[in-house]
């Protein structure tokens, strides 16, 4: 049995305490309804699952137990933020308990068995609620979102005019796993349609365009935080490849993660609701390479630094005037414009349009970096990420409290 193992069994009370309380603040519909001593036994039953694939070094008994739950909470009318309330508040339980016995080299172990654990949990947990809500299959075999779901990206075609709207008002459109599934499955199915243009947009009366990536999501260390398979990542490659024209059409704050995607867009529409921020430093987070790169393609490097440095927002107007936007309308008629801009594009000769929209990213994208130059970038952001800063901010973070960083 290893360390972390035993001082997991040693406080299993405790443990459970914490989760509970969590669990009570955070209000989780199922469990108000099932009461303390079935939620309390459901804790149990998931902590003993966690603490023998941190033994083992296995997550699979966690994601068979994921997938199970998801179902049966599923079939009872739950919605997947009432699974996902036990995974955090148990996670952060965890934390607590792992950070006030143990430091350095044995901690970031410790942490990193955990996490591996828990997200492969949590990742086949929001697998299948985005199988379960939001996907069907079509003749051909081909996922595709289904319109009489509750969808949180409802998809919708106009002429040869595609709109994606991001409807997860709840969670405020955080781009985590099944966001960015529904996102990426929207794109197929306006690429199937035939669609000349496209609008990304957040739902109407929403105040945050989207508050971009989902940080529960994020591995506690040892762990690229935004590896190449990262769900983001391979939401944003979809809209980059995609072969038409992406207006992202921007009413409200844009934040982190989601900067990107915008910047990912070929165009964009905004109005004087419009801020944004990237926010990785409030983290802890060392920002991939090819994230940054999407943000040097766009501004200019003082503005980038800037707004990395500080991840203070850049309101509609500065927005404008450092290019970040296409065109800045009134409240009243950015929906109008940002149709009638891309009705304008969608009357162009689309195998034009869709070659010189790939050359233009292949020309952009292509940044040549010595083996040697990369395997440092590497190295530099693999000491962030295995930093107590990291561990640090995501904590606060979970904690909704200020970061207390140390530089180590």
């Amino acid at each position: 049995m290893t360390d972390a193992t035993a001082l997991l069994i040693s406080g299993t009370e405790l443990i459970l305490d914490d989760a509970l309380a969590a669990l009570e603040r955070g209000h989780t519909a199922f469990y108000e309804a099932v009461g303390t001593t079935d939620a309390r036994h459901q804790l149990g039953e998931l902590l003993a699952i966690v603490e023998r694939g941190v033994d083992t070094h296995d997550p699979s008994p966690l994601v068979a137990y994921a997938k199970r739950t998801a179902q049966e909470h599923f079939e009872l009318g739950f919605d997947i933020t009432a699974v996902q309330g036990a995974f955090n508040a148990l996670e952060e339980s965890l934390w607590h308990r792992l950070t006030t016995a143990m430091a350095g080299e044995e901690l970031i172990e410790a942490v990193n068995a955990v996490t591996t654990v828990m997200g492969a949990g949590r990742d086949a947990l929001a697998r299948t609620y985005v199988t379960l809500l939001g996907l069907t299959t079509t003749d051909d075999g081909a996922a595709r979102v289904d319109a009489s779901a509750e969808a949180i990206v409802r998809v919708d075609v106009t002429g040869w005019v595609g709109t994606l709207t991001m409807s997860d008002r709840a969670g405020l459109n955080v781009l985590g796993t099944r966001m960015t599934a529904a996102i990426i499955d929207g794109f197929e199915q306006l690429r199937a349609e035939g669609v000349r243009a496209v609008i990304l947009r957040a739902a109407p009366g929403m105040r945050v365009w989207s508050a971009g990536h989902d940080v529960h999501e994020l591995p506690r260390g040892r762990r690229d935080p935004l590896a190449y398979n990262d769900p983001l990542e391979q939401a944003l490659r979809a809209i980059r490849s995609f072969p038409c024209p992406v207006i992202a059409m921007v009413h409200g704050s844009v934040w982190g993660g989601a900067f990107d995607v915008v910047l990912s867009c070929d165009l964009v529409v905004a109005d004087e609701t419009a801020s944004f921020a990237i926010t990785p430093v409030n983290l802890g987070l060392p920002y991939n390479t090819t994230g940054l790169l999407h943000f040097l393609g766009r501004l200019p490097l003082n503005l980038v630094k800037e707004m990395f440095f500080t991840a203070a927002p850049l309101d509609a107007a500065r927005a404008k005037e450092w290019l970040v936007l296409n065109h800045l309308v009134p409240e009243a008629e950015v929906e109008a414009f940002s149709m009638d801009l891309a009705e304008q594009m969608a009357s162009k000769a689309p195998l034009a349009v869709a070659v010189i929209k790939e050359q233009l990213r292949v020309l952009t994208d292509f940044q040549p970096v010595a083996a040697q130059v990369y395997e440092r970038i590497q190295g530099l952001r693999r000491d962030v990420y295995d930093s107590q800063d990291y561990l640090e901010g995501l904590a606060a973070f979970t904690e909704k409290r200020p970061p207390a960083f140390d530089g180590t």
